[in-house]
């Protein structure tokens, strides 16, 4: 009886070999393959929807004007439909929030008859919106910004997938007379590169008149549709998702000009609000050090005005109770409009606020929330939703580059069956590296399931990775236990690190593994991977979806090391025969766990025998008769 897996394996070789040219393109959807390495990006398969799908609020129509532009939770739309909503970092919408029409469907997966030849693929629908009692004499007016996908530049800085010239984004109105839609607008597959040569703009502002009198009715709606179409790629693991269209900033007024050039009273945030941390998104409580802290916030922020308007710029660091530990004051200054030079403000009290604060110090899981605040003058402008951002920086067990979102899959491909992927990260003090989390995007047909890989640690030397401290001894293989979600695995044996390390994996086979890649912060200087016998540094933007985890509550769920209140002490420390245990009242307990979690010896003495168990890292849990517990860890050593 054949192995479907080994025979899956064994087409892929015999199919898969890398192309031996400097850029090889699949289609419409470019990806880099160097020659002398083989990194690949790959468009997503599917995506994780629960908090990014538009959801429907009310079935209520909508009175005049309407407004969105995705800053906070929309409210004007149907549900479902496919589209998605994101923060628009490095797209630099008109404001904060964007939304994205795609390949993919309202569950996150290709569509079902996606092909290569135009197939429809997302809507975005809005309510219905109260029109009834106006005509074409007062002069109502829906405009809106677009963007196609795929960015500009070097192909490895892009994001996204430009849509093809037989793609296609489609506005139509609904009469409610004889319930038909009917095209007002559509827009050819075109590239953002070629709209900077003939606009000079990137997003492109467009306004459509509503003036026929079948349209005046309180049933009014109006719909974008996109129409795509796949890779002409017959490797189905090479397949995802295409032909992105960005929309943002919808106006819906009366007694407004359809003028092609956009003017309104607003100043908002254009890109999400930053990490107070210089170099992470979230990392351990224990690894925290006031050294990690930026020195200012980097903030975007827009005057969509025509003319300079005086603006006033705050900042606030709260904790999880409510209470705010730190205010800074950027005061009034002036914003320059946006337009015609795609002008962003540039007082650096505003646009590059200090940041004269650090976190408080503690061994223990925490969050705090910084809310950035923007207004125009004392009594603000006409549109406030816009004028918040809010970064929530977690103390937590794990390092993290990345925003916890995916917008590409990342790989290596060679002919060599041994490839290794490293990151680096660097830690203020000696800890216990216990787990990795790792983030494997699904691929079409599972193609990636069975692609064995070893977790692996190396030690820094010459600024890449050195000796190897650690390597799994068994296979792992990627999990999918549910969509596209962090799958947590344990080391085999607990391991002490200090300094600089790279943790990463050892692939044992060509076949493309498809890790998580997003492409919000770009950290290509800390990832290195090798094909053949020497390492290489990165090209590609963004952060490996890739998160070491400290300490045994990484794994086991327990207390943290130290948490305890009373001055308990152990020793000696390394132990290798008896280990006594003292500042404990009487009648207390303790407990001897493993790295993995489990309970290996119970004792009411102050003495403990440790002879017979063998040499490793564990954790002992006092436990004092009124309730307070007690952790500190134990290395063992014969």
């Amino acid at each position: 009886m054949v192995d479907l897996r080994l025979y899956k394996q064994a087409l892929h070789y015999a199919t898969h070999k890398p192309a031996p040219l400097l850029l090889f393109l699949i289609s419409h959807f470019s990806f880099l393959i160097p020659l002398s390495a083989q990194e690949v990006l790959l468009p997503l398969q599917s995506r994780p929807v629960v908090s990014r799908a538009i959801k429907q609020s009310s079935n209520q129509p909508i009175a005049l004007p309407l407004f969105c532009d995705f800053s906070s939770a929309p409210h004007e739309w149907e549900a479902a439909g496919g589209a998605t909503v994101g923060e628009g970092e490095r797209l630099l919408p008109p404001t904060i929030g964007v939304v994205t029409l795609d390949a993919l469907d309202a569950s996150g997966n290709l569509y079902p008859g996606a092909s290569i030849t135009p197939f429809a693929a997302d809507t975005l629908t809005s309510l219905p919106i109260r029109l009834e009692g106006l005509t074409a004499a007062d002069s109502v007016v829906l405009s809106f910004y677009y963007l196609p996908g795929g960015g500009e530049g070097d192909l490895w800085q892009r994001v996204g997938d430009a849509p093809n010239p037989q793609d296609s984004l489609v506005l139509e109105f609904y009469r409610p007379a004889d319930s038909m839609w009917v095209v007002v607008w559509s827009r050819g597959g075109v590239t953002v590169d070629s709209l900077m040569e003939t606009t000079g703009h990137h997003w492109q502002y467009v306004t459509v008149p509503i003036s026929h009198p079948v349209y005046f009715d309180s049933l009014f709606r109006f719909r974008f549709r996109n129409f795509c179409s796949l890779s002409t790629s017959t490797k189905p693991g090479l397949v995802g998702n295409c032909d992105y269209w960005h929309l943002d900033y919808f106006v819906l007024d009366a007694h407004r000009s359809p003028s092609r050039t956009p003017v309104f009273h607003d100043v908002a945030f254009a890109a999400p609000a930053p990490s107070a941390l210089t170099n992470y998104r979230a990392m351990p409580a224990r690894q925290y050090d006031p050294s990690e802290m930026a020195s200012h916030f980097d903030m975007k922020i827009v005057n969509l005005f025509n003319s300079t308007l005086a603006t006033q710029y705050s900042y606030a660091v709260v904790d999880a109770t409510g209470d705010t530990l730190y205010r800074y004051d950027g005061g009034y200054d002036n914003a320059p409009p946006f337009l015609p030079d795609e002008t962003y403000q540039t007082a650096a009290p505003h646009a590059h606020p200090s940041l004269e604060y650090s976190f408080p110090l503690s061994s223990q899981p925490a969050t705090y929330t910084i809310v950035h605040t923007v207004r125009e003058g004392a009594s603000g402008d006409d549109y406030p939703t816009n004028d918040t951002v809010i970064f929530r920086q977690v103390f937590d067990n794990y390092y993290a580059y990345d925003d916890g979102t995916a917008e590409n899959g990342y790989g290596l491909t060679s002919t060599s069956e041994n490839l290794y992927l490293a990151y680096r990260f660097d830690l203020n003090n000696a800890d216990t590296l216990t787990a990795l989390d790792l983030y494997f995007n699904r691929t079409d047909d599972g193609e990636n399931e069975w692609v064995p890989f070893y977790i692996t640690v190396w030690r820094l030397e010459n600024g890449q990775p050195g000796a190897v401290l650690y390597k799994d001894q068994h296979r792992r293989y990627p999990l999918f236990d549910g969509l596209n979600r962090y799958q947590r695995y344990v080391l085999e044996s607990p391991l002490l690190v200090d300094g600089e390390i790279f943790v990463g994996f050892q692939q044992q086979s060509n076949y493309y593994i498809n890790i998580g890649f997003d492409r919000s912060y770009n950290t290509a200087d800390h990832i290195f991977y090798r094909t053949s016998t020497d390492w290489q540094q990165s090209i590609l933007s963004g952060s490996l979806m890739m998160r070491p985890c400290f300490g045994a509550a990484a794994t086991v769920g327990i207390d943290e090391v130290g948490s305890g209140k009373r001055e308990v002490t152990i020793y000696p420390n390394p132990a290798c025969e008896q280990v006594t245990v003292s500042g404990l009242p009487e009648g207390s307990r303790v407990e001897l766990y493993d790295a993995m979690g489990r309970r290996i010896n119970v004792s009411t003495h102050q003495r403990i025998n440790v002879s017979t168990i063998p040499s490793g890292i564990y954790l002992l849990r006092c436990i004092a008769p009124d309730g307070v517990v007690h952790t500190e860890k134990l290395i063992i050593r014969h």
